[in-house]
């Protein structure tokens, strides 16, 4: 992986962080709306409900999508390690040197 690859899976790793927090957050707003009466306040549980639910939805896409791309790349890497295994030992070994290198300054 590129290191732009790698900045985009970071990205979408604090996206799905971020929306879970979000959606913990919102269910214990909802939960303390919910032991409050008046009319104004049945609009916003209401409100919050279909929000909580829309980020349940979107975290749940967010995840499958992840690990269907995981599996992609885990697939590609797999098949080009078998495809060309001394350049992968190559690559490999260049980058343990490569990481030797930084580690010793």
């Amino acid at each position: 992986m590129n290191e732009t690859t790698v900045q985009l899976a970071l990205g979408k790793q604090k996206i799905v962080e971020d929306l879970r927090v979000l959606l913990t957050d919102s269910e214990e707003m909802l939960r303390l709306a919910s032991t409050v009466p008046g009319e104004g306040i049945e609009a916003l549980r209401e409100r919050l409900r279909m929000h909580v639910d829309t980020l349940q939805s979107a975290l749940g896409d967010a995840q499958s999508e992840a690990r269907q791309r995981y599996r992609v790349a885990a697939d590609n890497t797999d098949r080009y390690v078998r495809d060309n295994p001394w350049q992968a030992v190559g690559i490999a070994a260049g980058m343990g040197l490569l990481l030797g290198v930084l580690a010793a300054r």
